[in-house]
């Protein structure tokens, strides 16, 4: 009788150059990074400011029971929340961010390789809480009437 193995999908970083100048166009990678995550299934996004040029994005997984956060888009860089703990490590082990509390802040792109290899990140993030929250059991709301009615009574 032969057993399936299961192939595991690892996922491994290069190194990031961290004496590397960043380039001019390092606002538009910043923008070009929005428009590829606004590009992906089942996104939405919550501006936090009151200005033109808001200062925070929250990015959110659309689904219908309940939206998890996938990132918040911010002046000093992305945090990532939703990557598995193999995704942290080759994160942090290769130098794009580095760890808080309960996510991952990616250093923002400074050229246009480093937005590749921040998508693929986002990507990563994005695919792990597709397929968690599609797992997640959906809980079902009943009214007070359809609930079923005990006795406290003792029957003998």
């Amino acid at each position: 009788m032969a057993i399936a193995a299961i192939k595991l999908d690892r996922y491994y970083l290069p190194s990031r150059i961290r004496t590397k100048n960043p380039s001019t166009d390092g606002g538009s990678c910043r923008l070009a990074l929005a428009d590829r995550i606004a590009s992906l299934p089942g996104i939405r996004t919550q501006e936090l400011g009151n200005d033109t040029l808001s200062c925070r994005v929250k990015v959110y997984l659309q689904e219908p029971t309940a939206a998890p956060l996938l990132c918040t888009i911010d002046v000093s860089g992305i945090e990532v929340y939703g990557l598995t703990e193999w995704d942290r490590h080759q994160v942090l082990r290769s130098g794009w961010g580095r760890l808080q509390r309960d996510h991952v802040l990616l250093y923002p792109p400074r050229d246009v390789e480093e937005l590749d290899m921040c998508c693929g990140i986002l990507k990563r993030a994005h695919q792990h809480l597709s397929k968690i929250s599609s797992n997640a059991p959906c809980a079902r709301k009943s009214p007070l009437r359809e609930l079923p009615k005990f006795s406290r009574t003792t029957l003998q």
